[in-house]
């Protein structure tokens, strides 16, 4: 048995607890089972609406110290003998303490996107494209396996495909935020191309997730010609396949993008976020649009701004596309799998 421990609520949104059970899919197809081990209700909701088994821990997402006892004797009943975390909370001593209270025996694994500590740990997972520059070969020794790069990212099987451009006679536009807009920024996306009449001839498609301003955006998509709204998106890789440019954050999206080589202008809403942004505007990739914590107007604006001059810039849309070649190809979840379960 596999275990997996992750959370997902209003605080820390889904990212986390989506990409390991996209890992769960890749781990059940090489015929292993699956048990995810969660806070509580809410974060259970999630591998429940998938049909994976879970085990509530009844703890505190945010200290998960106290739990541990409680974690180490559900893994004990259900044979756990591999265990994949995901957490910002799971931090160095909980690390030491679980190893230490399952008397090394377990395997653990651990996703890391900010490389700011050392773990003891079997295998760690940072698919990020800047992860190769955090000196984690100086910092673990060879008995850690690191799995590093977008070519380890765990994206949905459909991003592995191809897929022929549909032909529309004009050009389309992504707008989507992942899986939650806090800061309403595609609401004020849409109130800024709505005093652009040089955009009116382009489709945009903006992908609804958990906003708080979903009606409002529906109700001003009603009013445009142009604005096209996607909720409960299963194909996004045949979405973002069709479109000419995105405006995405700066999320596992942007990864999911270099798969489908949709060339995109990219915003922070989080600190995690910060890394991935500069890393990818800083080698051409993507445009960097602002960070909508600062100013949200200001950088809606130049946001608009910049899709203005790249949609029509064949020369540097081409040139984005070629950077993109060769950073995911899609099958990361069957290789983090893979590793996972060798040994």
């Amino acid at each position: 048995m596999i275990g997996i421990r992750a959370d997902a609520n209003k605080t820390i949104a889904t990212g986390h607890i989506m990409r390991c059970m996209t890992i769960a899919d890749a781990i059940v197809e090489l015929g292993e089972e699956v048990i995810f081990f969660v806070a509580d209700e809410e974060s259970a909701q999630w591998p429940k609406s998938r049909g994976f088994s879970y085990e509530l821990l009844d703890s505190d997402w945010a200290n998960p110290i106290g739990e541990l006892d409680t974690l180490v004797t559900r893994m004990s009943e259900r044979e756990v003998r591999i265990l994949l975390c995901d957490s910002y909370s799971f931090n160095t001593e909980y690390y030491s303490l679980l190893r230490e209270k399952t008397n090394s025996e377990i395997k653990l694994v651990c996703m890391d996107d900010l490389g700011k500590e050392v773990y003891p740990v079997d295998i760690l997972i940072n698919y990020n494209a800047y992860a190769k520059t955090l000196g984690y070969e100086d910092k673990y020794d060879e008995s850690v396996s690191l799995l590093l790069g977008p070519m380890y990212a765990p994206l949905r099987v459909q991003f592995a495909k191809s897929y022929s451009r549909e032909s529309y006679g004009q050009k389309q536009v992504l707008i989507a935020s992942g899986g939650g807009d806090s800061y309403g920024v595609c609401l004020a996306l849409m109130e800024e191309l709505a005093q652009r009449k040089t955009l009116e001839d382009i489709d945009f498609h903006i992908v609804i997730g958990n906003q708080a301003d979903g009606d409002k955006i529906a109700r001003l998509a009603w009013c445009c010609h142009n604005v096209f709204l996607h909720k409960g998106v299963e194909e996004m890789a045949r979405l973002m396949s069709d479109c000419d440019v995105a405006i995405s954050a700066a999320g596992t999206m942007l990864t999911e993008l270099c798969a489908m080589k949709v060339p995109a202008i990219e915003y922070v809403m989080a600190d995690n976020q910060q890394q991935n942004s500069d890393y990818y505007s800083e080698q051409g990739i993507m445009i960097y649009g602002g960070d909508v914590r600062q100013d949200l107007g200001v950088v809606a604006k130049n946001i608009i701004d910049e899709l203005e001059k790249l949609i029509e810039d064949k020369a540097r849309l081409s040139a984005m596309r070629s950077k993109m070649t060769g950073i995911c190809d899609g099958c990361g979840a069957s290789r983090l799998a893979k590793e996972i379960l060798m040994g």
